[in-house]
């Protein structure tokens, strides 16, 4: 009885601090997404035809206007806040100018989302380490576009073409290494191969997933799968977690103060017929 009502208590308390932690996520979400949209209506009030290379490049260089304030300001600085743990969304860098290159990537990606175009994070290998440096490739019919958020870059071939990871690879040192600013790492240069998830980042776990999905949809589909890219709006996905969460243990705790629940009903109708009858 009384581990019951301990338990109960737990529960509610639990509900409580759900209800609080997916009200203030739900007010994370809409700021950012509302910021994402109308950010999303200058790029395509700019980009009439909306064609993909006009909006790749509009879509650029509001990122950069938004992240780099943020990040030349706040990269090299500490936060200690609860935020700074909860909040890895493309929004990462905007709040306090952290994320780098994932941060860019995130955030042009949403905006790119907007526009139409699912895209790719390309999570690039270096000799003898992965995940060096996070670029995105665009999708448009069937074909994998690469661009360099984090540098500015929209590569693009003799013709300006928008062009293929595959291509851009391939002719790296006899052409698009040429496409880098100043101050790029050389190292970058897509010779030791990428992948679109980062699958041992996890350990073992990571590892599990990767297999089971492999088994069900596929070795290829499964490399080709980008999870990053479901996870650019994180605090739409935490408010729908946290608000499943909160009615769960809001029911686990009724359930374990059913037999109070029970009685105070009864007590109630009980006084509902004694008035009645004493009328």
């Amino acid at each position: 009885m009384l581990f019951r009502k301990i338990a109960g208590f737990g529960f509610i308390f639990l509900a409580g601090f759900l209800l609080m932690f997916t009200i203030l996520s739900y007010s994370d979400w809409k700021y950012e997404d509302e910021l994402v949209q109308h950010i999303s209506a200058e790029v395509t009030t700019r980009c009439k035809s909306n064609d993909l290379s006009c909006l790749a490049d509009t879509a650029m260089y509001y990122t950069h206007l938004m992240q780099n304030p943020m990040k030349n300001l706040f990269g090299n600085k500490t936060f200690t806040s609860p935020k700074t743990l909860f909040t890895h969304s493309s929004f990462s860098n905007f709040y306090f100018g952290k994320g780098a290159c994932g941060a860019y990537a995130s955030f042009y990606a949403r905006l790119m989302a907007r526009a139409g175009y699912r895209s790719k994070f390309v999570i690039m290998n270096g000799p003898g380490r992965e995940g060096m440096h996070i670029t995105i490739v665009l999708e448009q019919n069937n074909k994998l576009l690469l661009v360099d958020p984090f540098y500015g870059i929209v590569y693009r071939n003799a013709n300006n073409e928008m062009v293929e990871i595959d291509t851009v690879a391939k002719y790296w040192n006899t052409y698009y290494a040429a496409q880098t600013p100043t101050g790029y790492t050389k190292l970058y240069n897509y010779q030791y191969g990428w992948k679109y998830t980062n699958w041992g980042k996890l350990g073992l776990v990571s590892k599990v997933i990767y297999r089971a999905t492999a088994f069900f949809v596929g070795k290829e589909k499964t490399e080709k799968f980008s999870l990053r890219y479901y996870m650019i709006r994180l605090n739409h996905a935490i408010v729908l977690i946290g608000a499943g969460s909160f009615v769960l243990s809001l029911l686990i705790a009724f359930r374990l103060f059913r037999p109070e629940i029970r009685a105070l009903r009864e007590y109630f109708r009980n006084r509902k017929n004694y008035k009645y009858s004493s009328s």
